[in-house]
């Protein structure tokens, strides 16, 4: 069985050989890795089953950045008035480059599943201006954020368009709407401002049958009912299970939604080789029975060890079925 087939597996429900993987890491570790084995060497080293291509986003404007220990951090917003988004020009989402690289995924790795990573409002305004700057936005211009939103979501709704007449396993759409203890906005400002935005792409995909992936980190079980019956979310992202009950989850959604993630990012660093062993099965116990499970992390500490990191792969390829 191959990685593609395999995932599509797991995420209709059924059965598939063992159970598929994917990983992120510290960027400086992943960089590490690449000159050490070779670009790309979550697949020629470790054979993980799921590529996620950046390829297709758009040059949107942003903020003045600069990296501190591995992150990028914003030292000058993009702009300091809301009334000024509406000057702030939009990229062009039929651009040929935007998907060279995609098809150069589908191209060079057929037997792999290619999921289309699709950021959404929060994302990319992210990239503009602060957290804090949004969220008081979003209470004293509301008119002003909403307009900039839908200039945002009609550019990834078209981008989504061109990427969904392509041979991909699943589009995956990205924006975090919650921390450690739970959502950053209400359920009704996500309703109000976030919500039509991640339908107007999401929808996309589904009208060209692909399965669609969601990827928020934080406390999410608040939304899961939402994301599973409002937005029909085929695989969540990442389900840190130090934050919510991921047996539960599995109980309660499988047959209608599964799990692309699971692994406990801050805690891999932290075992020995055979604790992150004993964490994957606990795992695989949870949430992997029957499919429905894409074994995948965070941005795993940059302190891995890569005897860490061969024991995490090796427990995975011993979850079978």
């Amino acid at each position: 069985m191959d990685s593609r087939e395999r995932v599509e597996r797991a995420i209709n429900f059924e059965r598939p050989d063992r159970v598929p993987f994917n990983f992120w890491m510290d960027r400086r570790r992943m960089a590490e890795l690449d000159e050490k084995y070779g670009a790309d060497f979550r697949l020629t080293r470790y054979d993980a089953d799921v590529i996620e291509s950046y390829a297709c986003f758009p040059p949107f404007p942003g903020a003045e950045h600069e990296m501190k220990a591995g992150t990028s951090w914003m030292v000058k917003e993009l702009f300091e008035d809301w009334g000024e988004a509406k000057n702030l020009a939009m990229p062009d989402p039929q651009a040929p480059a935007l998907y060279e690289w995609l098809d150069h995924h589908v191209k060079t790795f057929p037997d792999k599943a290619i999921i289309a990573n699709s950021a959404n409002v929060l994302t990319i305004i992210e990239m503009m201006r602060t957290q804090e700057s949004l969220y008081v936005g979003m209470c004293m211009y509301p008119e002003e954020v909403k307009a900039l939103f839908h200039r945002i979501s009609d550019v990834m709704a078209a981008v989504a368009e061109n990427v969904c007449q392509r041979d991909i396993t699943a589009l995956y759409v990205q924006d975090d709407v919650a921390f450690k203890n739970g959502l950053l906005v209400s359920i009704e400002q996500c309703r109000e401002f976030v919500f039509p935005h991640w339908k107007k792409v999401i929808d996309v995909a589904h009208a060209h049958g692909k399965p669609v992936f969601f990827h928020t980190d934080g406390k999410v079980d608040s939304l899961w009912e939402i994301f599973a019956e409002e937005f029909g979310i085929r695989m969540l992202n990442p389900l840190q299970p130090e934050l919510q009950d991921i047996a539960a989850f599995k109980r309660q959604y499988h047959g209608r939604m599964g799990c692309y993630g699971g692994l406990q990012t801050c805690l891999l660093h932290e075992l020995p080789p055979d604790g992150i062993r004993a964490h994957v099965q606990d795992l695989f116990a949870k949430c992997g029975q029957d499919g429905g499970l894409i074994m995948s992390s965070h941005d795993i500490d940059y302190s891995i060890s890569e005897d860490q990191l061969d024991a995490m792969v090796d427990a995975i390829k011993h979850c079978t079925y």
